[in-house]
C-alpha cells in the first residue's frame, strides 16, 4: 500500500503565501492559497493504491480542515478522492526536516511499503507524477527526488526509512537536491529524479501561472472563492 503525506496550512492572515501577503495584502493571499489547494486536490485525481494524508498546521487546527477540505472533495466531481481515501493528522513540533522524519517513520511502521510527501507550493503536481514516482521506487531505487528550478525539493518519495536524510543542516543549503543526492550516494543509496517543478510563492509566481496550463482553473477558483466571499 501506498501513502501521500500532504502538508498544509491553516489558510489564515499571516499564515499562507507570505510573501503575495506583502505585496497584495492578506485576503488575496489567503484566497490563492485556497485557489492552489483546490487545483492541487484536482490534480491528485488518480492516484493508484495511495492513501492520502492531510499533515496540518497549527495543531488545533484538524476540525477546521476537515470543514474545508472535506467539502472541496465532495463537492466537486472532478475531484476523484473520497472522504475514504484520507486521514488527518497534525505536522507536528519542529522545523520541515523533523516533521518529515517522523511522518515518513509512523507510515512505515503502519505497514505502507511506499511513501511521498508534497506540500501546497507546487500544483503542478499531479497523480501522474506520483503515480511515476512511486513506480520507480521497484527495488533498483531507494528514493525519488522531486526538484524544482531553484534546486529545492517539492517531492520525497522513499522505500524504506533512512533518518540521516532529515538532517536540518542538509536542509538548510541552497542546492537542497544536490545536497540529498550527495548524501544519498554517501549512504549507497540509489535516488532517481524527476524533472522539475515550480512553486508558487510570490505573487509574480501565482500571476505566472494563471497564465500557464493550469490557469484557467486556477482563475475559475479565484473567481468561486471571490464571489462566495473566501
Amino acid at each position: 500500500m501506498r501513502l501521500l503525506l500532504l502538508f498544509l496550512d491553516e489558510p489564515l492572515p499571516g499564515q499562507v503565501m507570505k510573501e503575495v501577503e506583502k505585496t497584495a495584502g492578506p485576503e488575496a493571499a489567503v484566497r490563492s492559497y485556497r485557489a492552489m489547494i483546490r487545483v492541487l486536490l484536482r490534480q491528485l485525481s488518480g492516484l493508484k493504491d495511495c492513501r492520502v494524508r492531510i499533515c496540518y498546521a497549527p495543531e488545533d487546527a484538524e476540525q477546521a480542515f476537515r470543514f474545508w477540505i472535506l467539502p472541496e472533495i465532495i463537492d466537486r466531481p472532478k475531484v476523484l478522492l473520497t472522504p475514504e481515501d484520507l486521514d488527518f493528522v497534525a505536522q507536528g513540533p519542529g522545523p520541515r526536516p523533523a516533521q518529515l522524519e517522523h511522518h515518513f517513520a509512523i507510515a512505515f511502521e503502519e505497514g505502507f511499503e511506499k511513501v511521498a510527501a508534497i506540500g501546497s507550493e507546487c500544483i503542478e503536481i499531479s497523480a501522474r507524477w506520483i503515480n511515476a514516482a512511486f513506480s520507480q521506487l521497484n527495488g533498483r531505487h531507494h528514493g525519488i527526488l522531486g526538484p524544482t528550478p531553484g534546486g529545492r525539493c517539492h517531492l520525497l518519495a522513499l522505500a524504506d526509512q533512512m533518518p540521516s536524510l532529515f538532517d536540518r543542516k542538509l536542509w538548510e543549503q541552497p542546492d537542497l537536491i544536490a545536497e540529498l543526492l550527495r548524501h544519498a550516494e554517501l549512504h549507497d543509496r540509489s535516488f532517481y529524479q524527476l524533472p522539475a517543478l515550480t512553486e508558487l510563492h510570490t505573487e509574480a509566481d501565482f500571476n505566472k501561472a494563471l497564465l500557464g496550463p493550469l490557469g484557467t482553473q486556477l482563475r475559475k477558483a479565484v473567481k468561486e472563492l471571490k464571489d462566495n466571499g473566501g
